[in-house]
C-alpha cells in the first residue's frame, strides 16, 4: 500500500508502468530512497530520488547523474549495482539494486560494537569493495558506516553513494572544497590537497575504529574542531578504547590512521589481506610467496647497493695492485663493471618473473612481508617489552657523546692542519674513527633489540617504486599463470600429502534484490 506522501505519488505517477512504489527506505540532505518493485523483472529494487528542488540546481543534478554514471561502471559483489538512470519531467533518479539489512551506522548505534569476526568480515569486504574501486582509477572519498550496507540475506557488506567520488587519469582526486562528512575524512582531504586511495584506507580505519569500539577517534563541538583534530591530533590507539580486540587487527587500524599516507597500508587488497589474517581468515601467504621471500632475503636495496660498489671499486682496486694505472677505463672495463653492477638485478628480475608466473602479484609479496614485520614486532615486543629498557637509554647517550666526540676530534684535526701541526692529524683521525665506530656499536646496540631492520627495509623497498619498478620490468611479455593468486599450502588433517587448497580473487556474482 502507497503511503499518502504527495511526493510518493507524483514519483509513482512519473515511473508507472516500470515500478511500483511501496514505501520510503531512507531520506537523506540530497536525496530519498524508496523501496519499489520492478514490474517487467518482478524484483525489488531501491529507487533513489533527487527531489525535485534539488533536481533544478544544475551542480546538484550533475553530481547526482555522476554517482550513477560512476557506480555502473563498477561490477564487484561488495558495491551496490545500478540497474538504470531516468529523468522524466522535474524527476532524476536511478534504480539500484535492493540490500535488505541496514547500514553499518544502524548496527552499532542499535546494537553497539560489532564482534571481531563480524567486523574483519565487514572490513574486508569493504576493502576489496574500495580495490575494485581504486582499480578503476575511482577514489570513493566518503566510506562511513552509513554507506556501507550489511546484507542479512547473504551475509556480506556493500558500499553505496559514489557521489563525490572523483577520480584523474593518475588516480588522484583534486578540488578546493571540502566534500565528506568530518568524522571520517583523512587529513589530506581536509586540508583540501589532491588525495588518492589511500585517503579512503584512513576513512575505512575510522569505520573499523567505531565499529569495533562504538566510538570515534576524534570529537568535537563542529565539523571545523574535528577536521582539524583528523589534521593534527594523533589518534587514540584502538586498544585503549576497544582492549578485546586483537592486538593484530589494532595495529591493522591503527596503521590506517596515520597521517602520513606513506604510513598507512600501500593498497586496498593489501589491507583486505592483513585484516583476513589479523582475525584468523587468511591462512598462510602462497608458497610461491614464501619461496620468495626466503630466496631473496639477501637482494634488497642496500644488497644490490653494495654490490654495485663492489663492482666498480673491486676491478679498481685490483688493477692498481697489479700495477695498472688507474686512468680513466676504457670501454670492457666499463661493460664488464656494468654487468657486474647489473647482475644482482638481473637475478632480481628472473625471480619477480618467475613469482608472477605462478599467478602471485606485488600486493600478495607486500602482504606477506607486512605479516612478517608484525609477527617480528610482536616477538621483540615480548622478549623485551615495548619501551626503550634502561641500559638503552645509557647507550642513547653514549651514542650521542661518541658522535659528537668523533666530530670534534675532526674538527681538531682540521685546525691543526691549518696551523701546521700536520703530524698530530693522522693520530686525531684514528682517534676519531675509533670514536665513531664505537658509536655505530652503541646505536646498533641500542636498536638491535627493538627493531627488525632488514625486513623493514625489504618492505619499504618493494611497496615502494623501486618494487613497482622491478615487478613492471618483470611482467613484460610474460603470461600468467591461471593459478590463483592466494593459492595455500595446507596439509591435510590425518597427515597425508599436502594439498593445493586455492582461494581466488573474489569475481561478480548477481546481488540478491530481496
Amino acid at each position: 500500500m502507497i503511503a499518502p506522501d504527495s511526493l510518493l505519488q507524483s514519483l509513482q505517477q512519473a515511473l508507472a508502468g516500470r515500478y511500483v512504489l511501496e514505501r520510503p527506505l531512507g531520506r537523506g540532505g540530497m536525496s530519498i530512497v524508496y523501496l519499489a518493485r520492478e514490474v517487467r523483472l518482478d524484483r525489488l529494487v531501491a529507487i533513489k530520488l533527487l527531489p525535485p528542488a534539488q533536481a533544478v540546481v544544475p551542480a546538484a543534478r550533475a553530481r547526482f547523474l555522476r554517482e550513477a554514471r560512476t557506480a555502473a561502471r563498477l561490477s564487484h559483489p561488495n558495491i551496490v549495482p545500478i540497474f538504470a538512470v531516468h529523468e522524466i519531467g522535474e524527476f532524476v533518479c536511478f534504480a539500484m539494486a535492493y540490500v535488505a539489512g541496514e547500514t553499518l551506522g544502524q548496527r552499532v548505534r542499535g546494537s553497539g560494537p560489532l564482534g571481531v569476526p563480524e567486523a574483519g568480515r565487514v572490513l574486508r569486504d569493504v576493502a576489496l569493495a574500495l580495490d575494485h574501486a581504486h582499480a578503476h582509477e575511482i577514489v570513493h572519498r566518503d566510506v562511513k558506516p552509513d554507506n556501507i550496507l550489511l546484507d542479512r540475506v547473504a551475509g556480506r557488506a556493500l558500499v553505496s553513494d559514489f557521489g563525490i567520488a572523483q577520480a584523474t587519469s593518475d588516480g588522484t582526486t583534486t578540488g578546493s572544497r571540502q566534500l565528506g562528512t568530518a568524522d571520517f575524512m583523512s587529513p589530506e582531504q581536509a586540508r583540501g590537497r589532491p588525495v588518492d586511495a589511500r585517503s579512503d584506507i584512513y576513512s575505512l580505519g575510522v569505520v573499523g575504529f567505531y565499529a569495533l569500539s562504538g566510538s570515534l577517534p576524534f570529537a568535537g563541538r563542529d565539523a571545523m574542531t574535528v577536521l582539524a583534530r583528523h589534521v593534527t591530533d594523533p589518534p587514540p590507539p584502538l586498544a585503549s578504547v576497544a582492549p578485546a580486540t586483537p592486538r593484530r587487527l589494532a595495529g591493522v587500524i591503527d596503521r590506517c590512521l596515520a597521517k602520513e599516507p606513506d604510513a598507512r597500508f600501500p593498497n586496498a587488497a593489501t589491507l583486505a589481506t592483513a585484516i583476513a589474517r589479523a582475525v584468523g581468515e587468511g591462512g598462510a601467504p602462497a608458497v610461491a610467496v614464501r619461496a620468495f621471500v626466503m630466496q631473496s632475503q639477501r637482494l634488497v636495496p642496500a644488497a644490490l647497493l653494495y654490490g654495485a660498489l663492489a663492482g666498480v671499486a673491486l676491478p679498481l682496486l685490483g688493477l692498481h695492485a697489479l700495477g695498472f694505472p688507474l686512468d680513466w677505463p676504457s670501454a670492457p672495463d666499463v661493460a664488464a663493471g656494468a654487468l657486474i653492477v647489473t647482475l644482482p638485478l638481473g637475478v632480481m628480475v628472473a625471480r619477480v618473473r618467475r613469482l608472477l608466473a605462478a599467478g602471485c602479484d606485488r600486493g600478495d609479496l607486500v602482504a606477506a612481508l607486512d605479516e612478517e614485520c608484525e609477527r617480528r614486532s610482536e616477538e621483540l615486543a615480548f622478549l623485551y617489552g615495548d619501551g626503550a629498557s634502561r641500559l638503552e637509554h645509557v647507550l642513547r647517550w653514549v651514542c650521542y657523546v661518541a658522535l659528537g666526540a668523533a666530530v670534534g676530534l675532526v674538527a681538531a684535526a682540521a685546525g691543526l692542519t691549518l696551523l701546521g701541526f700536520a703530524p698530530l692529524v693522522p693520530t686525531l683521525f684514528r682517534v676519531a674513527a675509533t670514536v665513531s665506530v664505537l658509536a655505530g656499536v652503541a646505536a646498533r646496540a641500542r636498536t638491535e633489540h627493538r627493531t627488525d631492520p632488514r625486513t623493514e627495509r625489504r618492505l619499504r623497498f618493494w611497496s615502494g617504486f623501486g618494487g613497482r619498478a622491478l615487478f613492471a620490468v618483470a611482467g613484460l611479455g610474460l603470461e600468467r599463470s591461471d593459478a590463483p593468486t592466494g593459492v595455500r599450502l595446507r596439509r591435510r588433517s590425518n597427515g597425508g600429502s599436502p594439498t593445493l587448497t586455492p582461494h581466488p580473487r573474489p569475481t561478480p556474482t548477481p546481488t540478491p534484490t530481496s
